[in-house]
């Protein structure tokens, strides 16, 4: 499998919006919510005005597609 690790493009930042839907965990049995529970603002802390000085995202890009993405953020939450 040839597939390239690489910084986020500022054109692909709407993606993030897909992978926080895809890292809530579901138990199995329950109904996924919907995806517009990625608005609610506990969840906009992690992808809302990404780009930031001390944003950072990576993608593993596959044949062109990103298929996977790991950023970090810092915030004020705890």
């Amino acid at each position: 499998m040839d597939y390239v690790i690489r910084e986020l493009k500022q054109n692909e930042i709407n993606l993030l919006d897909t992978f926080l839907y895809e890292a809530i965990f579901i138990p199995e049995g329950v109904q996924a919510p919907s995806k517009d529970i990625i608005e609610h603002p506990d969840l906009q802390i992690y992808v809302a005005d990404f780009g930031k000085k001390d944003d950072l995202c990576y993608v593993a890009d596959f044949d062109g597609k990103v298929v996977g993405a790991v950023w970090t953020r810092i915030i004020n939450d705890y």
